[in-house]
């Protein structure tokens, strides 16, 4: 079911930009990398590009809104996703397990919930007064003794 017979990329940028939407939308409805270029008829890695081109090109000129709107969509369609495998990942189907837990980690990763809190990370020293002198004579009249 080819869409064109072209196994080149279009020429003019007006074309290849209808060529990057085509793919676009074939990827929001599924199709793999190169279900795509078999569909229009070309290579895998005009697909590739296109797709780059038209990811770079919309991230550069989204707003904050636009990309929160994009996050939930994204956020949304992992849920859709792990509610279909979770009953047969809960019974231990192996793939389905492995589909969960991909789906999992991909929405950490989006939501940023895989990065480490940069605070629990680190030692909080709380400094009370304006030199290291004054914060060690109020940990001594507070009753903290020093360590070793």
């Amino acid at each position: 079911m080819k869409r064109t017979e072209s196994s080149s990329p279009s020429r003019s940028p007006e074309l290849r930009w209808e060529r990057a939407r085509e793919a676009f939308d074939l990827k929001l409805e599924g199709h793999s990398t190169s279900g795509i270029a078999d569909i229009l008829g070309v290579k895998v890695q005009v697909v590739v590009d296109l797709l780059a081109e038209l990811y770079g090109f919309e991230a550069a000129y989204l707003t904050d809104q636009e990309r929160k709107t994009a996050l939930a969509t994204e956020v949304a369609r992992l849920d859709k996703l792990q509610t279909a495998v979770w009953p047969s990942a809960m019974m231990g189907d192996p793939k389905s397990v492995d589909s969960a837990v991909r789906i999992i980690l991909a929405r950490s990763k989006i939501t940023g919930l895989e990065q480490a809190d940069p605070v629990v990370q680190k030692n909080l020293v709380l400094v009370m007064g304006e030199k290291e002198e004054d914060y060690i004579a109020a940990l001594r009249s507070a009753g903290v003794t020093e360590p070793g």
